[in-house]
């Protein structure tokens, strides 16, 4: 984030910063750990891929979040976390799990996880989110996976942004 801080911004400052952030691709980095997976290290590669992509929307969400509603450091760092994420929201008039791919961005974190922590074995949470995914068993099909989740979490970030840009009068 750069080093303006919300309370030293207008609102105008802020709605430009916003509507600038449309603009962000969050799979930049992931797709660029696939072109360099090649063939051979397919799965491994979307496998990385998956985790870039949680990062990358994350760091992002986390970013126009505070922002917008002028978060300080301990509410930023909330954020992060499904329940503190809607309560905070909530505060601010915005009904988190309305927003389009809400349970996208809780199912991309679980899957980074699972990925991070649990050597890419299937979580009771995460037990058939994809039809080739069973609990307790190894993540397939990684490739798949991201091609969905990268797609529904463009998305949630686009219509979290909208409802963002509407606390500042923007459309």
């Amino acid at each position: 984030m750069t080093e303006q801080t919300p309370e030293y911004l207008s609102d105008i400052e802020i709605l430009d910063i916003l509507q600038s952030m449309k603009k962000d691709k969050l799979d930049a980095e992931a797709n660029e750990i696939i072109r360099n997976g090649g063939k051979a290290g397919r799965q491994e590669a979307h496998k990385q891929a998956l985790v870039a992509l949680n990062t990358s929307f994350e760091d992002k969400f986390v970013e126009a979040v505070t922002l917008a509603l002028g978060l300080n450091s301990g509410q930023a760092k909330k954020i992060r976390y499904k329940k503190d994420r809607i309560r905070i929201l909530k505060v601010r008039g915005i009904d988190y799990l309305v927003i389009d791919g809400a349970e996208t961005a809780q199912v991309l974190s679980q899957v980074a996880q699972a990925i991070v922590r649990e050597d890419s074995i299937v979580t009771h949470d995460l037990h058939n989110i994809f039809p080739f995914w069973k609990e307790g068993w190894p993540m397939v099909q990684f490739d798949n996976a991201y091609k969905i989740l990268s797609e529904d979490i463009a998305i949630h970030y686009q219509a979290t942004l909208d409802q963002l840009i509407s606390l500042y009068g923007g459309n």
